[in-house]
């Protein structure tokens, strides 16, 4: 992965960027390459952008980021 895709990815975990704009820079990654490579920089999944998600969301943090749920 080079410097411009890290940056999408942090980008992309700080809700800065949408899902189909970081699969495009990462080659077309599908969403579950998306999670591993969140995984492997320790980043987490971005907030919810949509009012009433948030609860979803934070299922999902904590399932596949036990260390980092709060």
């Amino acid at each position: 992965m080079d410097d411009g895709q890290k940056r999408a990815l942090e980008a992309y975990s700080r809700g800065e960027m949408a899902a189909l704009e970081l699969r495009r820079r990462l080659g077309g990654a599908t969403y579950s390459e998306v999670l591993h490579f969140l995984g492997e920089a320790g980043l987490p999944l971005p907030r919810a952008p949509v009012d009433g998600r948030e609860e979803q969301i934070g299922r999902a943090r904590e399932w596949m980021f036990p260390k980092h749920a709060a």
